[in-house]
């Protein structure tokens, strides 16, 4: 998995106004689906910050049916 530096988490919490705990959650949930690894039941139902970010990453979303009008 690839590693980030404390740096850029900082960076990407302060953009997105975001704990480090959720930018570290999203970059990992990220990871996970990328390499088409199973999470952690911990990571898939925690409600804390790093699991919240951690599905945010996970999950993707289709940004044009988001943009879509219902009828």
């Amino acid at each position: 998995m690839e590693l980030i530096s404390d740096e850029k988490l900082r960076m990407l919490a302060e953009e997105q106004g975001w704990s480090i705990a959720r930018a570290r959650g999203y970059v990992d949930g990220e990871n996970f689906r990328r390499l088409g690894t199973v999470p952690s039941t911990y990571a898939l139902v925690g409600i804390d910050d790093y699991g919240l970010g951690f599905r945010a990453g996970y999950f993707e979303r289709d940004a044009a049916a988001s943009n879509r009008k219902s009828a």
